[in-house]
């Protein structure tokens, strides 16, 4: 049976590899007022829904150019009031999500294809934010919620997880793992495979003209430290490379957020303006 509508997005790891406890699967959509640069508190609406058929269509382009790292929450202010947490955002989740998704390009032989399907890495203020559509963390009290957010935070340090929408015609399956498949990630001239895999159902997604298509989302996950080393420490960019069984050529997904943007300089600018508070005191 195939599933459509709005839902949150965010899939969770599993499995017996040493990575963070495995999450809940929960989808709830909890109702939240979202503005510009507005506090998000309890309301009606889905706005922590995502439509994939409407980010299909947009122009998404094969390397996503970001201007902060993705370690980084500039879009996303965590404030307290009456005893909870509120999030002061600057886009909705679904404009968030969009803002952190590639196209590909075809690389390498092989016939060359060009449909709707995108791919979403799962940076740390999206993260964040859909923890409030999984676990409602905006109705929890402060402290309780704060835990959650801290838990969340070491999960997302070590793993670096990609979600990839691919849109399928009918008959296809739209699974990119598997035998002879190969699915690669190439950070600083290094290449890693995912330590996990897995992948949901076959959906319909809404497009225009009131059609309808279909998509299975392919959940990726990369461990983040390898060796004991951060892969994205020093890195302003990543690839995501897909063969699949019994695709001849290569798709490749690209995100890069700038020269200097790394996770140390980032790490880096935080000391030093906590050293500079610290001074004014």
């Amino acid at each position: 049976m195939l599933n459509a509508g709005l839902r949150s997005n965010r899939r969770n790891p599993m499995g017996a590899f040493a990575l963070p406890p495995p999450r809940s699967s929960l989808r709830w959509l909890f109702g939240a007022c979202l503005a510009a640069m507005a506090l998000v508190g309890c309301g009606g609406g889905n706005a922590y829904s995502v439509d994939e058929g409407k980010i299909s269509q947009r122009f998404l382009p094969a390397e996503r150019t970001v201007d902060h790292h993705p370690d980084s929450v500039k879009a996303l202010t965590i404030a307290a009031a009456d005893g909870k947490i509120q999030f002061e955002v600057e886009r909705d989740f679904e404009s968030l999500t969009e803002k952190w998704s590639a196209s590909f390009q075809n690389i390498g032989t092989g016939p060359s294809i060009r449909d709707r399907t995108y791919a979403t890495f799962w940076s740390l203020e999206l993260s964040l934010m859909s923890l409030q559509p999984e676990r409602g963390v905006l109705s929890l009290r402060e402290e309780q919620a704060r835990d959650v957010l801290d838990e969340r935070r070491k999960e997302y340090a070590e793993t670096i997880h990609i979600d990839v929408y691919w849109f399928v015609g009918r008959g296809r399956d739209g699974i990119i793992t598997g035998p002879s498949a190969r699915t690669e990630l190439h950070v600083g001239g290094n290449t890693y495979r995912p330590v996990q895999s897995d992948h949901g159902p076959l959906r319909e997604a809404f497009v225009a003209g009131g059609e309808t298509a279909l998509y299975r989302r392919n959940s990726l996950y990369f461990s983040r430290r390898v060796e004991g080393t951060d892969i994205l420490a020093d890195a302003s960019g990543m690839k995501l490379r897909v063969r699949r069984t019994g695709g001849g050529g290569r798709q490749e997904f690209a995100w890069r957020w700038g020269e200097g943007n790394t996770a140390r300089g980032l790490k880096k600018g935080v000391r030093d303006d906590d050293a500079g508070r610290s001074s004014r005191r």
